[in-house]
C-alpha cells in the first residue's frame, strides 16, 4: 500500500509554500514561512478529508491560496 498522489500533492505544496514564504520573509522581521505552510496544510486536510475530492481540485485550492496570499500581501504593504 503506497502513498495516495493527494497527499505527496499535499506534502509538496506544504514545502513549496515553506520555502516560499522563507523567500518572502527575507531581511523582514518576521518569518512567514511556518505560517504559510500551516495555512497549505489545514486546506489540504479540509479538501482532502472533509470534502473528499480529487488532486485536481486541490492544486486549484492551493494555487488560488498561493493568490490569495500575494493579494493580501499587496494590499497590506502597497509599496
Amino acid at each position: 500500500m503506497g502513498i495516495s498522489l493527494e497527499v505527496v500533492l499535499a506534502i509538496v505544496c506544504a514545502v513549496t509554500f515553506f520555502r516560499a514564504g522563507r523567500f518572502e520573509s527575507d531581511g523582514e522581521a518576521y518569518d512567514y514561512s511556518f505560517v504559510w505552510s500551516l495555512m497549505s496544510v489545514l486546506l489540504s486536510a479540509l479538501v482532502l478529508i472533509f470534502l473528499k475530492v480529487s488532486w485536481g481540485i486541490l492544486l486549484l485550492c492551493q494555487v488560488g491560496l498561493f493568490f490569495g496570499i500575494g493579494v493580501f500581501r499587496a494590499l497590506r504593504d502597497p509599496s
